[in-house]
């Protein structure tokens, strides 16, 4: 019984006693397992501690925002770039945010901070190359899909982009070498198969057009099937 009761003393004297700092990394942790209730309550012991926190203002924004509730998520971004302005997540996060609200034309400036405080990610790069052709502005997505490469050269979703950007030019291959790129990065990735399959009908290569819609096929990308019936059943 003594022992029951010491250990809830020490159990209590370590809550009130913990730091600010030191709940957030609870809460990383408990995020991290899955167990997103349990870390917004030690991301709230956290501020408790140390209301100027940004970054745990912006895990609760991560946390908001993988339980689709974009406003709140939004609202904890902005407080954390409010107490820290040169923090590249909450920055790259309140733009990825407003894309998922479809507010494309605000979401570039908060990117555009996030590359000029870690020029060296990809991820910026990628994010506002997805912004820039959302925007109809193909040029500048491929510019930066292409900047996304070279700082990450296995950034599939930058290869598999551009290639989409390339064959809306009808530069086939060229879009050709970028899916295949992103399906050898990555062979399970249904979608760069299948878009390699629509560039090799394109380019007249209907051999290798079909092996690329069957690879598709058994990663159970949609249409895939209808395309192999189509194509190479004949």
């Amino acid at each position: 019984m003594k022992k029951s009761i010491l250990f809830l003393s020490l159990v209590f004297m370590w809550a009130c006693s913990t730091s600010g700092e030191a709940w957030l990394e609870e809460a990383k942790t408990r995020f991290g397992k899955g167990e997103s209730v349990s870390a917004k309550e030690a991301l709230e012991k956290a501020l408790e501690k140390n209301p100027g926190l940004a970054e745990a203002y912006n895990l609760r924004g991560v946390i908001l925002f993988q339980e689709k509730n974009y406003p709140e998520a939004e609202a904890a971004y902005r407080k954390a770039i409010e107490l820290k302005p040169s923090l590249y997540t909450a920055q790259l996060n309140l733009g990825a945010v407003l894309m998922e609200q479809g507010v494309w034309d605000k979401s570039i400036a908060p990117t555009n901070r996030a590359i000029a405080a870690q020029p060296d990610s990809a991820a910026g790069y990628l994010q506002r190359g997805i912004i820039q052709a959302a925007l109809a502005k193909p040029a500048e997505a491929k510019n930066d899909f292409t900047e996304a490469i070279k700082r990450s050269p296995k950034e599939i979703n930058a290869y598999y982009n551009r290639g989409n950007i390339l064959f809306q030019e009808e530069n086939y291959p060229a879009a050709i070498a970028d899916f295949a790129k992103a399906a050898e990065i990555n062979p399970n990735f249904g979608k760069a198969y299948y878009a390699l399959g629509l560039s090799y009908i394109k380019s007249d290569q209907n051999d290798k057009a079909c092996l690329a819609f069957q690879q598709a096929q058994k990663l159970n990308y949609p249409g895939a099937a209808e395309a192999v019936k189509n194509l190479c059943n004949r």
